[in-house]
């Protein structure tokens, strides 16, 4: 079990930084790689190829500590099997639609009254990231749910620090992403509603004995992300976008 914490632990880390790197980075990388895709443009396609697979692996890495329990929990795990494929499905549909009309956006500026620039924007700014920014959300439902049940006892301090550093990344990047995509009501909601689930789940295992790493996970980086909408709605009496500032 403790070769199971820690590598877990990793994951967690590596998946909050992966998900930070993969989201923000691009928006930085605004040099030509190839007229007219951007470096960002390049880095960018790669992102689904990268988190999914790190999703997946996270997911079977906690299957196969369920499957050795002596009575695993086989509904929960096909549940969260149907939920997740769904969840990667609108994570990859809406990052596609996103990466595609984002750059495209980048040749309209100067046809702003255009049906043309209208409808990429619709494409770009809203139907993308609303479908993109639901499977974010149900990638870490389906994940809350499955590890729901996971037999550790304990955590250790490197344990907890490994994965509340990926926590912070996640919860930063879950802010920034809704935020800078127009999605804060949503965003702030599904961020609610994941820290009330996390945190309800993982005081529920605590009371029965168990420290639960991905559940502590998404506790930790949905109420940072709360934290972070709350700042920057305060301090800018509005969810003003970090382009409108000029800041990317």
């Amino acid at each position: 079990m403790r070769e199971d914490k820690n590598t877990l632990c990793f994951l967690l880390l590596l998946y909050g930084v992966i998900f930070a790197l993969f989201h923000d980075l691009p928006a930085f990388l605004k040099s030509f790689f190839r007229k007219p895709l951007t470096w960002g443009d390049t880095l960018d396609f790669l992102t689904p190829f990268v988190v999914i697979p790190l999703v997946y692996f996270l997911y079977h890495r906690i299957k196969k500590i369920l499957h050795s329990l002596p009575r695993s929990p086989k509904k929960q795990i096909t549940l969260t099997s149907v939920m997740l494929g769904f969840a990667s499905l609108l994570y990859v549909d809406g990052h596609g639609l996103h990466l595609s009309s984002n750059s495209v956006a980048r040749l309209l500026q100067n046809m702003k009254e255009t049906e043309l620039y209208k409808a990429n924007y619709l494409f770009d700014e809203i139907i993308s990231h609303y479908i993109w920014h639901t499977g974010i959300f149900l990638i870490s439902i389906s994940l809350i749910i499955l590890a729901y049940m996971l037999p550790l006892k304990t955590l250790s301090i490197s344990n907890i620090v490994l994965l509340s550093i990926g926590a912070a990344f996640y919860g930063f990047n879950f802010s920034v992403d809704g935020i800078e995509g127009q999605t804060v009501v949503f965003s702030i909601l599904t961020a609610g509603l994941g820290f009330l689930l996390a945190s309800y789940l993982y005081l529920r295992r605590k009371k029965e004995g168990a420290q639960n790493p991905v559940l502590l996970f998404f506790s930790i980086g949905y109420f940072m992300s709360l934290l972070l909408f709350a700042y920057w709605g305060i301090s800018h009496s509005g969810f003003p976008q970090f382009s409108e500032l000029g800041w990317i």
